[in-house]
């Protein structure tokens, strides 16, 4: 009597697809943060000497500093918005390269960190953004992303490692054109909102 062979081909298809699995488990999650620009007129900056104690504002606009972060909860979506509040001169290119850390504090291993800047609010004003650049500041490839105008020129930076208890330094390069309406100048307005998701994955 001719021995009965076992089939073993189902077996062998579901252990392949539980190891693809394993394989593909990944975790993402995304974080949402909105950077506005206001403008002013230059500072006087070109002083010989300590420049950089030169940081009081005092242009009228009821704010004594240049960049500001503050955090808020969106009833209507729940999600957890970082406000970034950012001032650029008109006529003159503002860099600011320290404006928002983000930390790896709670995850044991690396996480993978990507910008996605997903829309340009105009506020009437996006057009006279000249230029609008978030980057890693602290990472070799100083990869970010990009606005000229109300055109979204680099939707997505490249992805950066962030190691557990860690940070990265994003920062923020502005360029207000010269011609920017004098109502618009008082460092209140808001010119554009820029909304850059902060995306990590595993």
């Amino acid at each position: 009597m001719a021995r009965k062979r076992k089939n073993y081909k189902p077996l062998i298809a579901l252990a392949a697809i539980a190891l693809a699995g394993l394989a593909a488990a990944t975790m993402t999650f995304t974080n949402y943060t909105l950077w506005l620009i206001n403008a002013t007129l230059p500072p006087a900056m070109k002083y010989a000497g300590d420049d950089t104690s030169i940081t009081g504002r005092s242009d009228g606009s009821g704010y004594d500093r240049y960049i500001y972060v503050s955090w808020y909860v969106d009833t209507s979506t729940g999600l957890n918005i970082t406000r970034i509040s950012v001032v650029g001169f008109t006529g003159d290119v503002v860099n600011y390269t320290n404006a928002l850390k983000l930390c790896n504090k709670y995850y044991s291993d690396t996480l993978n960190v990507q910008l996605q800047l997903s829309q340009i609010i105009d506020e009437g004003y996006a057009s006279d953004i000249r230029y609008f650049r978030v980057q890693f500041e602290d990472d070799s490839s100083r990869t970010g992303v990009e606005a000229r105008g109300t055109t979204i020129t680099v939707p997505w930076s490249g992805y950066v490692k962030l190691p557990y208890g860690e940070c990265k330094t994003l920062g923020v390069h502005i360029l207000v054109d010269a011609d920017l309406p004098e109502s618009a100048r008082d460092g209140k307005t808001e010119l554009a909102t820029y909304e850059i998701r902060v995306h990590f994955s595993t």
